[in-house]
């Protein structure tokens, strides 16, 4: 119905229990908002400035929310459906715009960056929830969203060829556009959807699309070794030997390869890369404070030490922060007053969980968390209840394994409430409302 590419069956009910045709309204409008998200990942008209004044993003969204409308009151259906990922969404919603209003630092309610995020993406979240009535449009949803990413793809591997780097060589520049900001946060990304490229892989019925998933996993993991982020390091590293470890009891021929792909793949990412990652174990000592004394003369500190001095100097400034304003944070944007005491807590604070406290306090905090559980949980009900069909549950554990990305790399990155993740929360809060017990599920239908 949407792709060739169709682990779903493509019907999901007996002949007794056909299912209710498409309304053209409805369909429209999902179709609008999965080229909404195209546009999020690509943003092609930060390439290609001719788009700007044709505002393509805000008629794509227009046209989800008018189609949407008119297809809920012909069929006399709810416009929302209060899942896990909607309650939370609209619980951010409302503190987002009690903390720009009310914030005790927040001088001005002038529209900003951080509140323009929150909107849009928490108003996107709820949408993409409500018109998810069955399962192929979850799947639908994450095969777009493939398909969009794999312009990150295509721009690393480009810079990568080109020799792109900083400096001499070795950390290629990483694709930039407004969802990435620099190498982490394109490491963090391709961390977050490698488990996509292996699901494609495992569940794809035709030879090529099981080869292209392949593919692309293999090209993620080099593009995260050659983003020279110890961030995307830390994340790859335990998705990995999750994966690693699934492939090892289902699939040696795949674990097998995904050896000799990691060995000889580890090695091309360049000498300035194999330092930086060398450097973990002892930045990871230095952030926590437990350096000791070698009677050696004190030496200026490198780059790398003080860059993870400085992260630690914002995370605990910031954490001060939070503890003395626990309930609503200081404010989205903040004024300079608010940093006086805790001057590292200005600007950037490159972990999401940090960030969402700084803005919302323990209520940020708490909603962060619940988009990661959202995932975990919905992740695992599927699991549980999908039976035999195994591309609804390794959909599942997709979700879990995405959750585990953005807890283990939000925790270096600064911007906690990213499409990425709340597109992701809202498919993991649908699913498993399609799966109302835990009878079995064959891949010749649901269970009526």
């Amino acid at each position: 119905m949407f792709l060739p590419l169709m682990p779903f069956p493509a019907t999901t009910a007996t002949p007794s229990h056909a299912p209710e045709p498409e309304d053209a309204f409805s369909l429209w409008a999902f179709r609008a908002i999965l080229f909404y998200l195209v546009i999020a990942y690509v943003q092609p008209q930060n390439r290609f400035v001719f788009l700007w004044p044709l505002h393509i993003a805000d008629l794509a969204f227009a046209a989800t929310v008018g189609l949407h409308l008119v297809a809920c009151l012909r069929k006399g259906k709810p416009l929302v459906r209060f899942g896990p990922a909607t309650i939370l969404s609209l619980l951010l919603l409302f503190f987002g715009f009690l903390s720009q209003y009310t914030g005790r630092f927040q001088v001005s309610g002038a529209w900003n960056p951080y509140i323009d995020i929150i909107t849009k993406n928490a108003v996107l979240a709820i949408l993409l929830e409500a018109m998810l009535t069955n399962p192929k449009r979850v799947w639908a949803t994450q095969m777009v969203i493939l398909l969009a990413t794999l312009w990150w793809m295509k721009s690393g591997l480009s810079l990568v060829h080109a020799g792109a780097t900083y400096g001499s060589g070795g950390r290629f520049a990483g694709g930039a556009i407004s969802l990435i900001e620099n190498p982490n946060g394109f490491a963090y990304m391709l961390c977050m959807y490698l488990p996509l490229y292996l699901y494609v892989f495992e569940c794809a019925k035709r030879k090529w699309e099981r080869v292209l998933g392949l593919a692309l996993a293999f090209a993620d993991v080099f593009l995260v070794f050659k983003t020279g982020s110890r961030t995307g390091l830390v994340t790859l590293v335990p998705l990995g030997m999750f994966i690693l470890f699934r492939f090892g009891r289902t699939n040696r021929k795949g674990l097998m390869a995904a050896l000799v792909a990691i060995a000889v793949l580890f090695p091309l990412t360049g000498e300035q890369n194999m330092a930086r990652f060398r450097t973990i174990p002892a930045q990871i000592r230095h952030f926590l404070g437990k350096e000791t004394s070698t009677g050696e003369p004190a030496r200026p500190m490198t780059q790398d030490e003080q860059s993870a001095d400085e992260r630690k100097a914002k995370n605990r400034d910031t954490w001060a922060l939070i503890k003395k304003y626990p309930l609503f944070g200081v404010g989205i944007w903040p004024a300079s007053a608010a940093f006086r005491e805790f001057p590292m807590a200005d600007g950037q604070v490159h972990c999401e969980t940090l960030m969402a406290g700084r803005q919302m306090g323990l209520v940020g905090i708490s909603l962060h968390w619940g988009f990661i559980l959202t995932l975990v949980i919905g992740g695992g009900i599927v699991r549980h209840r999908a039976g035999s069909w195994s591309a609804a549950a390794n959909l599942g554990r997709v979700f879990q394994l995405q959750a585990a990305a953005i807890a283990i790399g939000g925790s270096f990155c600064p911007l906690p409430w990213g499409i990425p993740t709340l597109a992701a929360a809202a498919c993991a809060s649908a699913l498993p409302g399609f799966f109302p017990s835990a009878r079995p599920v064959h891949e010749d239908g649901f269970a009526p």
